[in-house]
């Protein structure tokens, strides 16, 4: 559900942008307090792995697709403000690098899908966590909230557009929006469940202060990292090239009410791969062009991705790390 350049108002743009400058540097700022190594391998490992899970869109009706979001993923394992940093990373790579969502709308998908999609959906977690305990409250706290964050999010996106095009038809495109999202918020809940239950299965102590690991086993945060990046790497490279090739949610319903803009106006910001596809020679692709393409873009971006989280991971958080240290030199 990236929003593509000149979709919204220029007005509802700035705005978008100011709240979700204003939620990055707080978000960094949270890191901060998140120091060590564990934060740094972790988010470039995340990061990497909703890019990767971002790119295989899933069919959910006739004509219509959707992916994963991530936001409630990240946080679950994160915490929601380094997860809303995370979603960050992933979209500007998207958008720099693949022109997928415009430059214009960063603000707008970062508050969709980072600051709602990780803070609101964890502010639905938490309590259900809470109240039924555990595994499980781990568990079906994450697969609600997952769903919830993907309706939360469509609905965001309609009031943003209805901000520029005014209040006509906007309760039919919000509930056409809510109806396509009711159906990909199952996929996101079912893939976040999946994840969530593979991690505490195996890695529990991953999941930060929600499951404890085996007494006695040191958790090595840097192998951790490199093992997380290479399933995310297993699925851009592999999963990506078979991804559903229908619209997603936003682009069916823009399609069905004309609001999207015009395909062929040139993008304000010219990505390296637009559309996923890395601009291989065609005596290196033997097999399908586009597939092969599509896995080279997903490999780089997949690597990028973890780099740009894991370098604003560690220069974030190393900046907390260093004043506690240089307070407890001083007393």
């Amino acid at each position: 559900m990236h929003i593509p350049d000149v979709l919204i108002d220029p007005r509802a743009s700035i705005a978008t942008m100011a709240i979700g400058a204003a939620g990055l540097a707080y978000g960094l700022r949270r890191v901060e307090e998140r120091h060590g190594e564990r934060a740094t391998s972790l988010m470039g490992m995340t990061a990497a792995f909703v890019f990767a899970a971002q790119m295989v869109n899933f069919p959910v009706g006739p004509g219509v697709s959707g992916h994963l979001l991530g936001g409630v993923l990240s946080a679950v394992i994160l915490g929601p403000w380094a997860g809303a940093v995370v979603i960050a990373a992933v979209l500007i790579v998207q958008c720099l690098l693949f022109q997928d969502g415009g430059v214009t709308a960063l603000g707008a998908n970062f508050l969709n899908m980072g600051l709602i999609g990780s803070v609101g959906g964890y502010a639905v977690y938490a309590p259900i966590r809470r109240a039924l305990g555990g595994r499980r409250g781990i568990l079906i706290g994450s697969m609600i909230a997952a769903w919830f964050s993907v309706l939360l999010a469509a609905g965001a996106f309609s009031i943003e557009l209805a901000a520029g095009a005014g209040r006509e038809g906007f309760f039919r495109i919000l509930s056409w929006m809510a109806l396509v999202h009711a159906a990909i918020g199952v996929g996101e809940a079912l893939i976040t469940g999946l994840v969530v239950r593979f991690v505490l299965l195996t890695r529990p102590e991953l999941i930060e202060d929600e499951a404890e690991a085996p007494a006695g086993r040191p958790t090595r945060w840097a192998a951790t990292a490199v093992a997380g990046l290479g399933i995310a790497l297993g699925v851009a490279v592999f999963a990506s090239p078979f991804a559903w090739d229908a619209p997603d949610g936003l682009e069916f319903v823009g399609a069905k009410f004309g609001f999207l803009p015009d395909a062929e106006a040139p993008p304000i910001v010219q990505a390296p791969m637009p559309d996923y596809q890395a601009p291989l020679p065609t005596a290196l692709t033997p097999f399908d062009q586009v597939k092969t393409a599509t896995a080279a873009a997903g490999l780089v971006g997949t690597l990028v991705v973890f780099a740009f989280a894991w370098s604003m991971a560690r220069v974030f958080a190393s900046r907390d790390a260093d004043a506690e240290r240089m307070l407890v030199d001083a007393a």
